[in-house]
């Protein structure tokens, strides 16, 4: 039986752990295996893997034989490991793109370690082949969609759960409580809504390895925390997602923003930023609404739309599926 490890310094509740343990709960025919470094990481987390996988904390003097070593975190893995694992193969498995990630095409050593790319969305792949570093990595890289435990999404989503929908528009974010996950955009965005006088609540789910950075996002809200109700990590947030009109998700960047996958599968629209995987996951003013990173003032004409729009998207909802059966055939082929 092969074995598998799939790599990240430190793990944290987020969509990359949670496209980690959707694709693991599937490989039936590996011996996988979860590794870290940072004592720091989610115990909770890492119990849930142990029912797919044995968790291996890798110490300074570790040697660990495996066939296939997954890299779930590229700017700093493979310096930190490489000498620790032999392997057969390296895959490198990005989920976030960045200056910081992509900075490992720039050392030569390092990604001659690498003999596959796996990127999460068409757009990301259109994105890196057009940078200085493109023909390098072109014949590497792969496109794989995350795989998405929708039984299990649908199934958590009808668990009761006591939280006030009594408001005229429900919104709900889903991730790190973090800058780059889009506060500052939330934030005049809900202004506004209180302008147009919407009775409004709006549900932050998630928190944040830095609490200071939480605390000091938490306190920008102050003026309208009777709007705004952070509920800090739910292990099951699908059942707040099917009571809301809207997730929201205003990031800088996503490479796929697993979340509003999860959130189709449930019926529920998306508000989203003009991140350029956006348009491969939402259509405008169908199954959503995209607004500008950049203009804010441009929010002013979508209120309107998000108000009145939100039963005609989520019925444009109705007919969306989610498959993973291709997903799942490229990792085997992959592995």
């Amino acid at each position: 039986m092969k074995k598998i490890m799939f790599f990240r310094p430190l793990f944290y509740m987020g969509g990359t752990e949670i496209a980690i343990l959707s694709l693991i709960k599937n490989l039936k025919d590996y011996e996988i295996f979860i590794g870290y470094t940072d004592d720091t990481s989610d115990s909770e987390l890492l119990k849930r893997y142990e029912k797919y996988a044995k968790v291996v904390k890798i110490e300074e003097n570790s040697k660990i034989e495996i066939d296939t070593l997954v890299l779930c975190s590229p700017y700093k893995s493979v310096l930190e490991i490489n000498e620790k694992i032999t392997r057969n193969k390296t895959i490198l498995w990005f989920h976030h793109f960045g200056s910081r990630e992509s900075s490992i095409f720039n050392d030569d050593l390092t990604y001659k370690i690498i003999d596959e790319i796996i990127v999460v969305s068409e757009t990301c792949k259109k994105i890196m082949l057009k940078q200085d570093y493109g023909k390098k990595v072109k014949d590497k890289l792969k496109v794989c969609y995350n795989i998405v435990d929708v039984e299990d999404i649908i199934n958590k989503s009808n668990e009761p759960i006591n939280i006030d929908t009594n408001h005229e528009l429900k919104l709900v974010s889903v991730g790190r409580v973090c800058y780059e996950k889009g506060f500052e955009r939330q934030l005049n965005l809900a202004k506004l809504l209180k302008e147009h006088n919407i009775d409004f609540k709006w549900y932050i789910v998630g928190g944040n390895y830095y609490k200071d950075v939480e605390d000091e996002i938490k306190e920008k809200y102050f003026e309208l925390q009777n709007n705004f109700e952070f509920r800090g990590f739910e292990d099951n947030p699908y059942r707040i997602i099917k009571q809301c009109d809207y997730l929201v998700l205003l990031s800088d960047n996503e490479t796929w923003g697993l979340v509003l996958t999860e959130a189709k599968i449930l019926g529920v629209p998306c508000i989203v930023t003009d991140f350029d995987v956006a348009y491969e996951q939402i259509i405008d003013n169908k199954t959503g609404i995209i607004l500008s990173r950049d203009d804010f003032d441009s929010y002013e004409e979508k209120i309107d739309l998000i108000v009145k729009n939100k039963k005609i998207y989520k019925d444009n909802l109705k007919e969306f599926k989610w498959s993973n059966s291709e997903s799942l055939n490229k990792w085997r082929n992959i592995l």
